[in-house]
């Protein structure tokens, strides 16, 4: 019993605890420390590779660094033009690519890392900028802006050729009313804005917004608005005559001014030009504005298009493909690239082509075309420019008189007292010039007069809209028979007009009014056109058979003319206005101030700002190669169709990035650093790209000099 008592005694013992509590203190202690341990591990693994990104990043960027400093150093070649452009290192064929073995050190006792740098041109500067100094003041604000809201009439109409080559614009697109995408797609690298609506693809960062608000038109001036005097019409121009001895070496050339015969140009610019048929129109810098009125002046007849049909038509200052000016266009000349680009450089001196009216440019065939712009820092380079403002003013009709006497008549015929300026000046004033005829038989007697100078004088390019000579003469015999004549010589240029008074048998005084106006198509209408007129001597003559007093009284000019004006493009013309139409297309009494035939196969490119806001733009590209509207395009409604085969898959249409400006000499590349990360070696092709960087080198003179180049980073990007 004892035992028994003593067995259930010992279950109640604690000596065994302690050993439990110490198995789970070990127990709680191992999993702490596992954990521990766990996160050691991962700690460790996570800083060495921290580590290796740091030693990527870090060797990336000494390797752009090191890229960098060789590019201060070395003879960089700026010649575009060159078989060794654009070799950033040196001047060897290879040395585009820097290589920069064993160049960062291992991490943790490992191997050193590797990298090559890969220097490359920016294909599209216009886009990069860089070249020039571009700035808000000196720019448009969006690629492509239409201002025209009518009913029916898109804004901005785009055919691209197909879906792998989409219409591309570096800038905003704005239309202030509808954009539509016919065919491909429409792609800017930022906004597109429409009032009214959007159809097609369209693809923008951010996305399209197709119900936005107006946007104001920037109301750019023309360079006539800058001159002294301000918006005064250039010098009249007459199209130079179809004559070899015009295009010596296949270029013919034109000075700034004011045209205003497309019918003209166009004969001249046909496949049938004769002996300069396929010539470069060359358009020295300058004004020039172009207001053709074949449709309303009786000289010109035609229409008031202008068409250019073969050859090469280029404005500006001439320049080869290296951008080096030329003292004329080489014949035939590289397009684009045959005139000096404000785009790329400052001192750029182009020209302004100013349409008024209902003028029109159109390009049919294969001919090509570059219009080059003049250079502003403080205002955008505009290459075209549509007038808006501005009407043609009819001069009534301004009586014209003598104020010298050139020839006094010959002794004992016409009284020399008599003949007299203020004599011969008033009609009906009691005075006058008189010849007392005592001899018998024919005899005749002559005076000249000078002056007739209209007050202002009109200028060449002036069309006559009426012309009197007002002649006030009497002979005291009564007799029939006498033959008088007055001859006209315009004294700016142009041929004598002879004119025969009427005879009479009244002894009193008759007025003749003799019509020089010939329907507007007579010699003193086109002297009036091709020189203007700023006075004439007229020259009085009186062949007499019998006795008697000869007197004239007054020898007077009555002229109504037309004087050269700026004209707005959505202005009334005789004959209606095509521009004013509702485009849609083309057609039915529809126009566009610069178009292309449909088969047009040529090569077009405007080196600046078009801006024309009251008139509609229609372009059919075939085949370009680079962007076609630099610095942006202005329009009432622009229409772009794309045929060919076109391969460029840049931006058709841009205004470029702001940029710094450091001159002519700028050169933008890219720098793309590749790197091979615990290897001896590396190449483009065995690293991984993990920099890009962008450059605009310049040297301040024309010679490569290292010392005093400039390098400016454009963008610093790490790759992931």
């Amino acid at each position: 019993m004892i035992k028994a008592a003593r067995r259930r005694l010992d279950l109640a013992d604690d000596t065994g605890a302690t050993l439990v509590l110490a198995l789970i203190l070990i127990t709680v202690v191992a999993l702490v420390v596992g954990v521990l341990l766990s996160f050691g591990d991962s700690s460790v693994r996570t800083t060495v590779a921290l580590r290796g990104q740091a030693a990527a990043v870090y060797g990336s960027d000494g390797a752009a660094a090191a890229a960098i400093t060789a590019l201060r150093r070395s003879p960089f070649n700026n010649n575009t033009s060159s078989p060794t452009h654009p070799k950033c290192f040196g001047a060897g064929l290879t040395a585009d690519t820097l290589l920069l073995n064993d160049f960062y050190p291992g991490t943790t006792g490992g191997a050193a890392s590797s990298a090559a740098v890969e220097c490359t041109a920016d294909p599209n500067t216009g886009a990069a900028g860089g070249l020039v100094k571009i700035n808000d003041g000196n720019k448009p604000g969006n690629a492509i802006l239409t201002m025209g809201a009518n009913p029916g009439e898109d804004g901005v109409n785009i055919k691209a050729l197909s879906s792998s080559f989409p219409f591309r614009v570096h800038g905003s697109v704005v239309s202030n009313s509808n954009i539509r995408v016919t065919n491909g797609s429409l792609e800017s690298n930022v906004g597109v804005y429409a009032r009214t609506g959007c159809s097609g693809a369209i693809v923008s960062t951010p996305p399209p917004a197709c119900s936005s608000g107006p946007t104001a038109d920037p109301g750019y001036q023309s360079e006539p608005a800058f001159g002294s005097p301000a918006n005064a019409v250039p010098t009249y121009r007459p199209v130079p005559a179809v004559a070899a001895t015009n295009c010596p070496g296949g270029v013919m050339t034109f000075q700034p001014g004011y045209y205003d015969d497309g019918q003209a140009l166009s004969s001249l610019m046909s496949n049938s030009g004769g002996s300069c048929k396929d010539s470069v129109w060359w358009f020295t810098p300058g004004i020039y504005y172009f207001d053709f009125h074949n449709s309303a002046n009786p000289l010109l007849g035609g229409s008031d298009v202008w068409t250019v049909s073969s050859g090469q038509l280029v404005a500006g200052t001439p320049t080869n493909a290296a951008g080096t000016v030329l003292a004329k266009p080489a014949s035939p000349s590289t397009i684009p690239g045959a005139c000096q680009n404000p785009i790329k450089d400052e001192n750029a001196t182009g020209v302004q082509f100013i349409f008024g009216g209902d003028s029109q440019l159109r390009l049919t065939n294969d001919a090509d075309a570059e219009i080059c712009a003049t250079y502003h820092s403080d205002r955008p380079p505009i290459a075209v420019y549509g007038a808006k403002t501005g009407a043609e003013a009819l001069v009534p009709t301004a009586t014209v008189k003598p104020s010298t006497v050139v020839n006094p008549p010959a002794p004992a015929l016409f009284d020399s007292a008599t003949v007299t300026a203020s004599n011969l000046a008033e009609e009906a004033d009691s005075a006058g010039a008189v010849w007392t005829k005592t001899a018998t038989g024919n005899q005749t007697a002559s005076f000249t007069l000078g002056g007739y100078a209209p007050a202002p004088v009109i200028p060449a390019g002036s069309v006559l809209n009426s012309a009197t000579l007002r002649v006030v003469y009497k002979n005291s015999a009564g007799a029939s028979g006498d033959v008088r004549t007055v001859v006209l010589t315009p004294t700016a240029g142009g041929a004598a007009i002879t004119s025969t008074l009427p005879s009479t048998a009244s002894t009193v005084a008759q007025t003749a009014l003799i019509n020089l106006y010939s329907g507007g198509v007579g010699p003193l209408a086109t002297a009036v056109h091709t020189y203007g007129f700023t006075g004439a001597s007229m020259a009085y003559s009186t062949r007499l058979a019998h006795t008697g007093v000869e007197t004239v009284d007054a020898l007077q000019l009555d002229l109504g003319y037309t004087p050269p004006a700026f004209r707005a493009q959505d202005g009334a013309i005789p004959g209606g206005n095509c521009l004013t139409s509702t485009y849609t297309g083309g057609g039915g009494g529809q126009c566009a101030v610069l178009s292309m035939s449909t088969g047009y196969s040529g090569r077009f490119y405007i080196q600046g700002t078009t801006y024309t806001p009251k008139a509609v733009i229609d372009l059919t590209l075939n085949n370009i190669t680079s962007q076609v509207l630099r610095f942006g395009v202005v329009a009432r409604s622009l229409w772009v169709k794309e045929t060919g085969s076109i391969t460029y898959n840049g931006p058709v249409i841009e205004v470029p990035d702001n940029s710094p400006g450091f001159g002519p000499g700028g050169t933008v590349v890219y720098l793309n650093v590749y790197l091979c990360q615990a290897a001896s070696s590396c190449t483009a092709a065995t690293g991984k790209l993990s920099l890009r960087a962008r450059v605009l080198i310049y040297d301040p003179t024309a010679t490569p000099n290292p010392p005093a180049r400039q390098i400016t980073i454009q963008s610093w990007a790490v790759q992931r």
